[in-house]
């Protein structure tokens, strides 16, 4: 009979860890927020495909303007 209750307490046991595993959410996934980032990032890309030339010239006008300049240490 002592085989009978542990055998009994551990099918209860696993049923009440499964039922614990298939409704319990540990943990966030954030899916509509990373949604919203791939979509912001994706609109960057997207801005700077437009504007890349533009974009490029200001930075390549900005960084020749900063190592031209005299002066030093």
């Amino acid at each position: 009979m002592g085989i009978m209750r542990k055998l009994d307490a551990l099918c209860i046991n696993a049923q009440t860890r499964w039922n614990c595993f298939l409704t319990e959410e540990r943990g966030d996934t954030n899916f509509i927020s990373i949604l919203v980032i791939l979509g912001i990032a994706l609109a960057l890309a997207g801005v700077f495909l437009g504007f890349k030339d533009q974009v490029l010239a200001w930075v390549d006008t900005n960084i020749g303007d900063f190592f031209n300049q005299s002066g030093g240490r």
